[in-house]
């Protein structure tokens, strides 16, 4: 294989991990989403996505990506979660605004993993949008009106600073019904989306129990993740299966089902 065709292939490899958008680290794959299939213009809404998926339980921290034509709102942390086919996956969204037009390449953003000693950083590829300029007038060869041109400047100072104001009022107004509609939602859609996760880890942990099996791995999860749902009768079970000889398998079963199955 010659020079020549060996880059050609390197480059169209490049390229195609470019469009998917995601980092494969080892046993960790880096996901990174943003809508720019849409214009954007100066006072518009960011939401970048970021996720990552990894084998072995672990917990993240996230860096935000940041550049100077945006104003940095909010991040929206969402559990850990377990997928069906495997892996575990975290996930952030991170709200941005516009203030100005141009190429804008939100980067050095970078995640950590706290259940890791060594705390290794994860550097986040840059996501790019290109936010549109609101146009201006094309230039004319008529002839202008003989006017006040002073008069004319003054009025028209006047009337573009009374527009910038209600401009930005309506704005910040826009923008905070926006944010709080956000929030209510996303916390109404959080409270589901962990209620239904615990449902299918209680289920999941009775159909072992109550087959006969003592997962002990799955049992320690479970009180990991879910203690301050769990009742101190259910963590007292727990704890004794999980640290002494005399833990009773059918007992924690029935305080399983009457706690969280009603």
């Amino acid at each position: 294989m010659n020079t020549l065709t060996r880059n050609k292939i390197l480059i169209g490899l490049f390229f195609v991990v470019s469009n998917l958008g995601r980092i494969v680290l080892g046993s960790e794959s880096v996901s990174i989403k943003v809508d720019r299939e849409r214009d954007y213009y100066p006072g518009d809404l960011i939401e970048l996505e970021v996720s990552i998926r990894f084998v072995a339980y672990a917990r993240y921290t996230l860096q935000e990506p940041r550049h100077r034509s945006v104003r940095y709102l909010e991040t929206q942390l969402f559990p850990v979660r377990k997928s069906e086919d495997g892996p575990y996956e975290q996930r952030w969204i991170v709200l941005y605004q516009i203030i100005r037009s141009g190429s804008i390449g939100l980067d050095g953003g970078s995640l950590k993993n706290e259940s890791n000693a060594e705390n290794n950083l994860i550097t986040l590829e840059a996501a790019v949008v290109i936010a549109k300029g609101f146009g201006v007038g094309n230039d004319s060869n008529a002839p202008e009106l003989l006017v006040d041109h002073l008069a004319k400047k003054e009025a028209s100072r006047w009337i573009s600073s009374l527009v910038a104001l209600a401009g930005i009022a309506l704005a910040g107004i826009a923008l905070g019904a926006f944010l709080w509609r956000r929030k209510n939602s996303r916390l109404n859609r959080n409270a589901d989306e962990e209620n239904s996760q615990l449902d299918e880890a209680v289920e999941g942990l009775l159909d072992q129990l109550e087959g006969g099996k003592m997962p002990m791995s799955e049992i320690e999860l479970f009180l990991r993740d879910y203690s301050l749902v769990c009742s101190p009768s259910v963590i007292e079970c727990f704890e004794r299966i999980l640290y002494s000889k005399n833990g009773n398998v059918s007992e924690l079963a029935d305080h399983l089902r009457k706690e969280f199955l009603r």
